[in-house]
């Protein structure tokens, strides 16, 4: 039992300090965070942040709400045009999950022949 204990608590010191996001987190930049530091919380690089948000490092002040990416499919997204750009390490998998929908419907979207997406590619993603 105590050893059970022990693994549990060793777990959660664990996952108290570093989160990383399977889906999309809408994430409101809390006083005295910056990207880096939100960044870091999260275990994604300063440039997969600011490229998902479109926004400059200096744009990242208290009470802002952006979006942290999953780890894989950290390309921009633009919502006016519904647009994402694909970025490096993307797969079709990892874009359809982060937009709650599917490979098939992406590639019939996009008229896309294969699984194979490129870094700067321009994707339609439906709403």
């Amino acid at each position: 039992m105590k050893r059970m204990f022990m693994v549990v608590c060793i777990a959660v010191a664990f996952a108290a300090g570093i989160v990383q996001a399977e889906e999309v987190v809408n994430y409101t930049v809390m006083e005295g965070e910056n990207v880096q530091t939100i960044a870091g919380k999260f275990n994604i690089t300063v440039e997969e942040l600011t490229v998902s948000n479109g926004l400059g490092e200096e744009e990242f002040v208290a009470g802002a709400v952006i979006i942290v990416p999953p780890k894989h499919a950290t390309g921009f997204y633009n919502p006016d045009t519904h647009v994402y750009t694909v970025a490096a390490g993307d797969d079709l998998y990892a874009v359809a999950k982060r937009f709650s929908t599917t490979v098939e419907k992406i590639k019939a979207d996009n008229k896309l022949k294969s699984d194979e997406i490129q870094p700067g590619e321009a994707l339609a993603i439906g709403h």
